[in-house]
């Protein structure tokens, strides 16, 4: 009847009730969220198979589905159809599997023993998803909360790594007496720091050595770290913190996790959460830790991923261009932006219109600075890491494309007076930085055939070369310094000195210098054999 009261259920039956929600939630968390990923079965108490990818892509689906609540999934393979509106505005659909980053990358991160950086704004998941790595290893929850070290403007060195026992130093004659206390999270196998950009420059120094070196001194004595993975916070990388972070430290961050914002359709959710009492990581299934050994097993079958020479090829073309400065010296070997660094200039003062490249196709144009020794093996490194979750036995280029922009995302600078981004629709990649890393990326692919014919001939000569110079005769290494002279003479007068060039000429000259020199060893000592 219209204006009637509905009587209040009885205070058991609304225990009932909310304990049958409860053990839903559970239940659903337990069985993940199979609506999200087209009839994927997660079986955690049985699982599809035993090998260690499969354990990992399974560990993955738990935390997409169940505890990191993500729905952003930038990380595709496959060929993509598009939707598109009449503003310019894409959707991107994969043919293939896609990940989500902010999972995808701290896991890979874990099983390589890298470091990781995960930026974004005060609640968005960054401190969570690098606890549930270290639960994924088998810490106790204890243990990781209690090894998290949280930085702030009064940590010293002592609160970081420890401190000699007051006993010793009164009674010690000298520091090898001291024994240090080391604090205990220096010897986990998973390493969190968070918010590290609120830790003054003195301790950010110590803190440098024991995750760039992997030990630590105080007082004479030692600790090392072992192998290890390490998850650094911040609220932005961009100087946001309450100190500047040192240049050395962040070059030692192998790859930086953007944290995306929560997506209000998944509000529900959070209500079941709250009703549940239950945090994701509470919910863990003990299916999905992964022991010590195999953890090894993991790093070990990671670096035996094959890189096929192909791919290998097509990447170091790419990384390659970026640091090349035509106008960076008159003499030829220092035509990189090392130089410019050194002399406290920039790639926006000296690339005008003196330079004859075409500024809107070269990549030299669009950083600031090239990438490290460091940077080249940490792509390697999680390439190889991203084709074994996806159960390949060989890295593709694709593999290459989707992991590259977010190793190299803090490490490079874009030169934003480039003209390359005052074309239309190209200022836009300022903004992101891994739109613009993965943009350039395709740039040098479309690039990479018409040079290919001549840098086979590069790689032909040095393949030729690593065979060795044992039994090589004064003749026969004459006839191959010509080959190499006439090499560089075709590249320096009928190509343009682009970056793929210059890389390809300073290549051909180690090679002219190395038999340079044996000749004349050969020279000096007639009848001689073997490299000087």
């Amino acid at each position: 009847m219209e204006g009637q009261l509905t009587p209040a259920p009885a205070p058991a039956l609304l225990h009932s009730r909310a304990s049958m929600a409860n053990q839903d939630w559970v239940s659903r968390l337990l069985t993940g969220r199979a609506s999200a990923d087209k009839g994927l079965s997660v079986h955690l108490s049985e699982r599809d198979g035993g090998s260690l990818h499969d354990k990992m892509r399974q560990a993955y689906w738990w935390i997409t589905n169940n505890a990191v609540i993500c729905p952003y999934y930038d990380i595709e393979f496959g060929g993509t159809a598009a939707l598109k509106n009449t503003a310019g505005d894409e959707v991107h659909l994969p043919e293939d599997m896609s990940y989500s980053s902010f999972v995808l990358i701290p896991l890979l991160t874990l099983f390589t023993c890298r470091r990781a950086l995960l930026v974004g704004g005060p609640g968005r998941g960054k401190t969570t998803s690098a606890i549930l790595m270290a639960l994924l290893s088998g810490m106790g929850r204890e243990d990781v909360h209690r090894g998290i070290q949280r930085g702030h403007p009064q940590l010293s060195i002592a609160d970081l790594l420890g401190a000699p026992l007051p006993s010793d130093m009164l009674k010690a004659e000298d520091l090898s007496a001291v024994k240090v206390s080391w604090r205990k999270w220096i010897g986990q196998r998973v390493k969190i720091i968070d918010e590290y950009n609120r830790i003054p420059t003195k301790t950010q120094s110590a803190l440098l050595s024991l995750l760039g070196e992997g030990y630590a001194e105080m007082m004479d004595q030692y600790v090392y770290t072992g192998r290890s993975s390490w998850f650094l916070t911040a609220n932005d990388d961009q100087g946001g913190g309450t100190f500047q972070v040192i240049e050395a430290l962040k070059d030692r961050l192998d790859v930086v996790v953007r944290a995306v914002p929560f997506n209000s359709g998944f509000v529900d959710t959070l209500l079941q959460r709250i009703e549940s009492d239950k945090s994701p990581e509470e919910l863990l299934p003990k299916d999905i830790v992964f022991t010590p050994g195999e953890l090894e097993k993991a790093y070990n079958a990671i670096l035996a991923v094959e890189v096929p020479r192909g791919a290998l090829e097509r990447v170091a073309f790419f990384l390659g261009q970026l640091d090349f400065c035509r106008m960076a010296s008159p003499r030829f070997e220092f035509k990189h932006k090392d130089t410019l660094k050194l002399a406290g200039q920039t790639v926006s003062a000296v690339c005008n219109e003196q330079c004859p490249l075409d500024k809107k196709v070269h990549l030299c144009t669009q950083t600031e600075n090239g990438t490290s020794v460091r940077a080249y093996q940490t792509i390697l490194h999680f390439a190889k890491a991203l084709a074994f979750f996806r159960g390949h036995r060989a890295v593709e280029l694709e593999d290459f494309r989707q992991i590259i922009p977010w190793v190299l995302h803090d490490k490079l600078t874009p030169n934003a007076r480039s003209p390359f981004f005052e074309a239309k629709g190209n200022k836009l990649l300022l903004q992101d930085r891994v739109a613009w890393i993965r943009n350039m990326f395709d740039m040098a692919m479309a690039r990479y055939g018409t040079h290919a014919p001549v840098r086979q001939k590069v790689v032909a000569l040095r393949a030729e070369l690593d065979l060795g110079l044992a039994g090589v005769d004064l003749r026969t290494t004459e006839r191959r310094l010509s080959a190499v002279t006439a090499l560089m003479n075709d590249l320096m007068t009928r190509q343009e000195l682009s970056g793929p060039v210059y890389e390809d000429l300073i290549h051909l000259k180690s090679l002219y210098s190395r038999y340079r020199n044996y000749a004349t060893w050969l020279k000096e000592n007639p009848g001689g054999q073997g490299q000087p």
